[in-house]
């Protein structure tokens, strides 16, 4: 009995010997088929990744002004910087609502001459790189254009007058119409045009050349001296920025001469902060 429990004890510790080698290579076994999957997942997917070309378009001079020329550039590239051996760029103008081709080129530099204000609108596609290089059917561009600024200024004057039969407190009276122009040819930021009417008048409306409406404050100088104070908030103006500014009013003078406006100014800061301030005299009749 004491010889065969000797030998059961030898057989349980080899057979758990055998039982902990098996258990370490399976894991090893394991180990080595999911590297081998995650390699053969990642070379799938480079395989399959298409590299998204880079476009690049610049304007020169950046603001475009009627009548002078502008040259566009537009290059492609990989997206590491490295220029492509091949593919054709296709620069698009949408002319009414059809796009339509303006030129076709591996590298393009166009230049032209605009003849109006407004928006150029550009689309340009880059085909046929081949290799793991996609291809580009849809890249918007658009190019503004403003009028060419000779001086920066600030002018009024008188566009409309009409004499009325007023009511019973205050009489006859005569509506005026007035027009204020600015014309920047520098950057102005905060900018502000604000000025004023004459004493005895009455103020009726005032709109920008697109429609907007200026603030207005009434102010009062003794009885039936009533004057208004009218502004604008611009924003921050670019050179060749042009706008106008309309003030109907009415005058309760008898024999109106002179001045029929205070000053008009219109104030902000340069681009390195100094303030700026363009004045316009007073509009006059007679």
């Amino acid at each position: 009995m004491k010889k065969l429990y000797t030998i059961s004890t030898a057989l349980l510790m080899l057979a758990g010997t055998f039982t902990s080698c098996t258990k370490d290579l399976d894991e090893v076994g394991l180990n080595a088929s999911s590297i081998d999957a995650a390699k053969k997942e990642v070379s799938a997917d480079n395989g399959n990744d298409k590299l998204t070309p880079v476009i690049t378009v610049t304007y020169s001079p950046s603001t475009a002004i009627v009548g002078q020329p502008v040259t566009m550039t537009i290059t492609a590239t990989a997206p590491d910087g490295t220029i492509l051996p091949k593919g054709e760029l296709m620069l698009q103008q949408l002319i009414g609502t059809e796009w339509v081709q303006i030129v076709k080129s591996e590298s393009i530099i166009y230049t032209f001459t605009p003849e109006s204000v407004g928006f150029i609108y550009y689309n340009i596609k880059y085909i046929g790189a081949g290799g793991n290089i996609e291809n580009i059917n849809t890249f918007r561009s658009q190019l503004e254009v403003v009028a060419s600024c000779q001086k920066t200024e600030l002018t009024g004057r008188l566009i409309d007058s009409e004499t009325k039969t007023g009511l019973e407190d205050k009489g006859a009276y005569t509506q005026y119409t007035v027009e204020y122009t600015f014309n920047s040819c520098i950057n102005i930021n905060d900018a502000k045009i604000q000025g004023g009417l004459t004493a005895f008048t009455e103020f009726v409306s005032a709109v920008d050349g697109n429609d907007v409406g200026a603030k207005e404050e009434d102010t009062a100088i003794g009885n039936d001296k009533s004057n208004s104070k009218i502004s604008w908030q611009l924003g921050n103006l670019t050179s060749g920025y042009s706008n106008t500014f309309t003030i109907t009013f009415k005058n309760f003078k008898n024999n109106q001469e002179g001045e029929i406006t205070g000053d008009w100014s219109v104030e902000g800061t340069n681009d390195t902060g100094k303030k700026i301030k363009i004045v316009a005299p007073p509009v006059t009749v007679n």
